[in-house]
């Protein structure tokens, strides 16, 4: 996985832990405030959809209990209006808190369903007490029971999931408690009343239910009352009415009996009991229902606020992670693009820059350093230091690469130096050669020998002078007069091995510049030898000459064994650049890169493509910018009897050699050759009889050797061959050709 896709998925699951931190956290708001929502709406329409029935069966209680104890028709009357009442309680209780209400709006739906069930028992109640079948408890049990389901029902919806809600609920629930236990009192008295005594066991439940009337007043509702309840509560409390009930109760239970019970007729206060109990109910009664709609409003406002606030943290919370997002989006993209920056650059340094600079040091050029890249010039971010430390790298180098091409360029001058003192001694030695040859050119077998002597240290210049060139040297012997191409040919044959087998067709006319014809006649020298070297003995090698519109071209052409498309590739490539140390010491064929570096210095191409005769043609074209015109003035003539050391380092000219004439005589006629422009030449004396034809500047003796022609001041002398001279003949030939030849079906 790159680096690329690790910080994509970092940022991915960030964020997505972010969302999912603020659901985690959001999430239970959300649920308390539907959970309040939801309360809320159920005690709206079953909570105060049950206060008639609430009320509703604490009345019928009292007046069963005041029907049972005195069954007259007034006390029946007023029970079957009751009944009615209650049952358009009941009615409204089913129909606001089961039908009306969804079913997601539900809220503590069990107690709804428990009084559903005791409500089902209402009509055989009512039954028994129309047929006084029964105790009075019995049946007033039954309300009672239904009233404490109710009030279950409403301590239920106040168990809501808030804090301070829950604290409102208390004094709700007390009220509720508080004014059934009045109202206990009342359907208690209700019961009493017509015998005028209280039986023990209702004294003392009267007694129970005043107690817990007077707790949760003073501990549950009081405290806990909002304001504007508190004030409404104070109100009663501190009522006539509500005083007179007190001494009424007061007054019940402290009143004397034995076994019998509580005396009641001896009780004034009870005497507007049934009055004073209807007023203070009634004002419970709307003390319940406003601390009942107080929490229900309540609740639909915390509700509210807890909607708002989770809205606001989800809000703020996403405001924050787009901000976050945003800003890892921004740091990707700038690590991304830094990082592509850095890579693009290092990649270009390593693939590119650097290659280039070593490249072109090891070319022997000025290397580019410009391109590599610069050092940031502010102090930034972790990817500037990067970009420091790959400028430092691609600095360093450099500069390594620098300092193997300044030892390599002094190595190559030493050995430019070296070559050049050898060569140097190697010159004196040709012309110790040339003055024995001079000396004793009567002993013909001594000549022969010198002459064998004169071209292997010929072959061991011409090595020391690619030494030269390999190392970044020039030739030092350069002609002050232009050379006319045919004798610049010949002189290039003339340093080659076998040279008898080369063949010359020169059919243009041009003069080369002097400073070029020294190196364009090592190069033709290196091809012609190489082209003998991997040819047949008995085969041709052919150098052709002809005029282009781009310059002169000069064919090489051997019929030596074909070569393979991709070794001539190799070939061709290696004349291309400069050779490196690596390249010369993998292969002992050397002279092809002496060719390359010659013909980049020159500006020449070589070219090497397959010989229709099944060898290899090596093609150089001289470019007119090294062409001149010829001289105005004759190139004068060296004095014939001075030993002249003649020979330059790039074998420009061959030494006089004195044969006897024999030898000279019995060289067979040569075949006519191509015409090619005469070289201007002074007169001088004819040679003496016996000697070789004396050699002037720009003239070689090659062909004279070979074809027997005389020198320009002796006329052919015709003889017949005899056998000693062609055996002489081929004696001194034999001192020219390479003894290694390839034998015909060898591979290059």
């Amino acid at each position: 996985m790159t680096v690329r896709a690790r910080l994509v998925l970092v940022a991915v699951i960030t964020v997505v832990a972010l969302v999912g931190a603020v659901a985690v956290n959001a999430w239970p708001d959300w649920q308390r405030q539907d959970s309040l929502r939801r309360a809320s709406a159920t005690g709206r329409l079953g909570g105060e959809a049950s206060l008639p029935l609430f009320v509703g069966a604490q009345t019928e209680r009292k007046l069963t209990a005041a029907y049972l104890a005195d069954p007259t028709a007034a006390t029946k009357e007023a029970l079957a209006k009751q009944r009615r009442l209650t049952d358009q309680g009941i009615a409204s209780f089913r129909t606001l808190s089961g039908t009306t209400l969804k079913t997601d709006e539900r809220q503590r739906w069990e107690y709804v369903q428990d009084i559903y069930a005791q409500l089902e028992k209402l009509p055989q109640i009512r039954q028994g007490v129309d047929a006084r079948a029964g105790a009075t408890d019995e049946a007033t049990g039954y309300y009672t029971d239904l009233v404490a389901r109710m009030i279950a029902f409403y301590q239920a919806l106040s168990a809501m999931d808030d804090g301070p809600l829950a604290l409102e609920t208390r004094p709700l629930v007390g009220l509720f408690w508080a004014s059934d236990a009045l109202a206990q009192q009342d359907t208690l008295l209700a019961a009493s009343l017509p015998s005028g005594r209280m039986t023990p066991e209702r004294r003392t439940a009267f007694a129970s239910a005043f107690g817990t009337q007077q707790v949760m007043y003073e501990r549950w509702i009081a405290p806990y009352l909002p304001a504007k309840e508190k004030a409404q509560y104070d109100a009663i409390v501190s009522s006539p009415d509500w005083k007179a009930l007190l001494r009424a109760e007061q007054a019940v239970i402290n009143a004397p009996g034995g076994g019998g019970g509580a005396d009641l007729q001896s009780i004034d206060a009870l005497r507007g009991w049934d009055g004073t109990y209807a007023r203070v109910s009634q004002k419970i009664a709307e003390l319940n229902l406003a601390r009942t709609q107080g929490l229900l409003a309540h609740g639909y406002e915390r509700a509210d606020e807890v909607r708002a606030h989770v809205r606001w943290l989800v809000g703020g919370s996403l405001l924050a992670i787009i901000v976050i997002t945003a800003l890892i989006i921004g740091l990707l993209r700038t690590v991304i693009r830094r990082s592509r920056q850095v890579s693009a650059q290092a990649t270009d340094v390593a693939t590119q820059h650097l290659p280039a600079i070593v490249d072109a040091l090891q070319r022997g050029r000025t290397a580019d350093t410009s391109l590599l890249p610069q050092a940031p010039s502010y102090v930034g971010d972790e990817f500037t230091r990067i970009e420091s430390a790959v400028h430092s790298l691609a600095h360093q180098a450099a500069g390594a690469a620098l300092t193997l091409s300044q030892e390599r360029q002094g190595f190559g001058r030493f050995s430019a130096m070296v070559a050049h003192r050898a060569t140097g001694l190697i010159r004196t030695m040709l012309s110790d050669l040339d003055a024995l040859q001079r000396r004793y050119d009567t002993d013909r077998a001594l000549v022969g020998e010198l002459y064998g002597l004169e071209y292997t240290a010929t072959r061991g210049r011409r090595l020391l002078e690619n030494l030269l060139l390999l190392s970044g040297g020039r030739l030092d012997e350069e002609s002050d007069r232009p050379l006319y191409i045919a004798d610049l040919v010949m002189a290039a044959i003339s340093e080659s091995a076998g040279m008898g087998r080369v063949q010359d067709d020169v059919r243009t006319q041009a003069w080369i510049k002097a400073g070029a014809a020294p190196e364009l006649m090592h190069l033709l020298a290196e091809l012609i030898e190489n082209a003998v070297k991997f040819s047949p003995r008995e085969f041709p090698v052919v150098v052709r000459v002809s005029g282009t519109s781009a310059g002169i071209a000069i064919e090489v052409e051997d019929r030596g064994q074909p070569m393979k498309r991709e070794h001539l590739a190799q070939l061709t490539d290696r004349l291309a650049h400069t050779p490196l140390y690596g390249e010369l010491t993998a292969t002992d064929q050397y002279g092809l890169f002496v060719v390359g570096q010659l013909a980049q210095r020159m500006g020449l191409t070589v070219t090497l493509r397959d010989s229709p005769y099944g060898g290899v043609t090596a093609i150089v074209l001289v470019p007119w910018a090294l062409h001149t015109a010829a001289p105005a003035q004759p190139i004068p003539a060296a004095p014939a009897p001075a030993p002249a050391p003649s020979v330059s380092g790039s074998g420009l000219q061959l030494r006089q050699r004195r044969p006897s004439p024999a030898i000279v005589d019995a060289a067979p006629a040569a075949p006519p050759r191509a015409p090619v422009m005469p070289t201007p030449a002074t007169p001088r004396p004819a040679s003496a009889p016996g000697e070789l034809p004396a050699r002037q500047p720009g003239n070689h003796l090659a062909a004279q050797l070979r074809t027997g022609t005389p020198g320009p001041s002796s006329p052919p002398v015709p003889s017949t061959p005899s056998p000693a001279s062609e055996a002489q003949e081929s004696d001194l030939f034999a001192a020219f050709d390479d003894v290694k030849h390839t034998p015909p079906g060898e591979q290059r």
